[in-house]
């Protein structure tokens, strides 16, 4: 191949081909680009990465007797911890494919690794939001049920419409939870809940014309000023990447699909070597040959309790 392979403490990686996996991977990435990254580590710094977490002002400031001083409060900061785990995949390809084929081997890096990747990490950011501890229930098309534990306790019996919109909002707005961007909340959803929703979306090309800039991955419109994105991947399959399995996503009352409505402070990633493609090292006297995508890294919820939960999921019981 013309790209140039750096030798890394005997792993062959090719930076231009890993900058260009990242770069086209990122427009079909729709949980993980809502997520905090931060550098987590070098070598020699052990598995785990520490994040800070700020509570709110224990005690509430009030008025003041001018012979007394200001009273004191204590603002609570604790540490949230993710765990940094390798994930990969690899295809194999031999040195008569390599010289035979009429395909460009950038054609199997750009669609097979990076759609796996795409599908891997974004179920793996996925499944830190849905760690949340709110959930909210559809049980009719006007009413709302909604529990604080992680675990929703009625069973959806209405598709997503503009008043499950606004009281999942309310929600958030009653814990003071700030908006994704300084404007709007966001919600992620499944395609069958964001179908539901399509007669009532304000177009993307109108709202964008008033000061909306960026424009996030899926996103198909705004209704009540929460930005909608749609999602087919994390949100209807059921990951098991330890195992490498998926299966279909059931969801009880079979009326919509799940979703997730955020603010700021989501989920914190963890990053400590970031996408790369690796060359398998050569064997069988050159004919066995391999590439293979690779990260090093991790995600945790950074608020998974209430009343500091910054995430509800639309939701249903089992």
């Amino acid at each position: 191949m013309a790209h140039l392979w750096v030798n890394d403490s005997d792993v062959h990686f090719s930076p231009e081909l890993s900058k260009f996996l990242r770069y086209s991977a990122q427009p079909n990435l729709k949980f993980r680009q809502f997520a905090d990254v931060k550098d987590a580590m070098g070598k020699d710094q052990g598995d785990s990465f520490n994040f800070p977490k700020v509570a709110n002002v224990s005690t509430i400031g009030g008025t003041l007797v001018e012979t007394n001083t200001v009273p004191q409060a204590s603002q609570t900061i604790t540490k949230g911890t993710l765990t940094i785990t390798e994930y990969g995949n690899s295809i194999p390809f031999t040195f008569k494919l390599d010289t035979l084929s009429q395909f460009d081997i950038e054609m199997i890096i750009d669609k097979g690794l990076k759609d796996d990747m795409v599908k891997v990490l974004d179920a793996a950011v996925h499944a830190q939001f849905d760690a949340c501890a709110l959930r909210g229930v559809g049980t009719t098309t006007a009413a709302i049920t909604v529990t604080t534990d992680g675990t929703a306790t009625a069973t959806n019996t209405s598709v997503l419409n503009e008043f499950h919109i606004r009281k999942l909002k309310l929600e958030l707005e009653k814990r003071n939870v700030p908006t994704f961007d300084g404007e709007t909340y966001v919600f992620v959803g499944s395609l069958e809940a964001i179908e539901s929703l399509n007669g009532a979306m304000v177009s993307i090309n109108q709202y964008t014309q008033v000061g909306y800039e960026k424009i996030f991955n899926g996103e198909q419109g705004m209704v009540h000023n929460v930005r909608l994105v749609k999602d087919n991947n994390a949100t209807r399959l059921t990951y098991d990447l330890a195992a490498r399995t998926t299966a279909s996503k059931s969801f009880s009352g079979g009326e919509s699909g799940e979703g997730f409505m955020f603010g700021k402070d989501t989920v914190m990633e963890g990053m400590a070597t970031p996408e790369q493609i690796r060359a398998k090292e050569v064997t069988d006297y050159g004919r066995s040959k391999g590439l293979a995508w690779y990260f090093l890294g991790g995600w945790k919820i950074i608020w998974d309790d209430e009343p500091n939960a910054k995430i509800i999921k639309w939701d249903s019981a089992a």
